[in-house]
């Protein structure tokens, strides 16, 4: 008699090797945020947020995710929600992976939270909102224009949400994973979080040669 799949995850949890196993075989995202290296940030306080800037400059992306030599970053997740006071003219929203160490100074290093609640480990990676960040370009992975506006009237958009498009991205550090959010005369106010997880480098080494590359 075949099990429903709440009976496979009893049984499951009852082993947990077996339990294990099957994250790994089936939800390895899962897998890595059970073993605490899925991280969550947003603002200190549940209702604070953050302001975007009035134009575009490579040196000041709104939000920055510096990744440390050794340490791999897997951006999960962006959400971004207008609120506060209504920005000024149409606003961009980028997103931008590089290669090389972007942060220069400044800006405020968010608190983060591990997704696994109680979890010991802690992210290796930096979150800042409104940094300085060395002049550069990597390459964009998402890019965006909508209308300024804070209301719920129905047909508004006010709220993206980013997360990964088929493969996932991988960025061994040094590296930065950068978000850039700007209008005119007055830039944008956000609700705001964001998610990624995170590996030691190492753990990918073998992956060409399992792959026979």
């Amino acid at each position: 008699m075949a099990l429903t799949l709440a009976q496979e995850i009893a049984r499951a949890l009852r082993r947990p090797q077996t339990f294990v196993e099957q994250l790994a075989n089936t939800d390895p995202l899962s897998l890595l945020a059970a073993a605490g290296q899925v991280f969550y940030v947003s603002d200190a306080d549940q209702n604070d947020m953050v302001t975007g800037q009035t134009s575009f400059a490579n040196t000041t992306p709104t939000f920055l995710l510096d990744v440390p030599r050794g340490t791999t970053a897997i951006p999960l997740f962006l959400g971004l929600n207008q609120a506060g006071t209504v920005a000024g003219a149409d606003i961009a929203i980028i997103t931008e992976l590089d290669d090389v160490v972007r942060y220069a100074s400044g800006g405020t290093a968010e608190t983060i939270f591990n997704s696994r609640s109680h979890q010991r480990s802690t992210a290796e990676s930096t979150f800042y909102s409104n940094p300085t960040a060395a002049a550069g370009y990597g390459v964009r992975t998402f890019g965006v224009q909508l209308a300024p506006d804070i209301s719920p009237a129905e047909g508004a958009i006010y709220e993206v949400v980013w997360t990964p498009g088929g493969s996932l991205d991988f960025i061994d550090g040094p590296g930065a994973w950068n978000v850039f959010t700007y209008a005119g005369t007055t830039g944008p106010t956000w609700l705001w979080s964001a998610k990624w997880a995170e590996v030691p480098t190492a753990w990918l080494a073998t992956v060409r040669e399992y792959l026979g590359l």
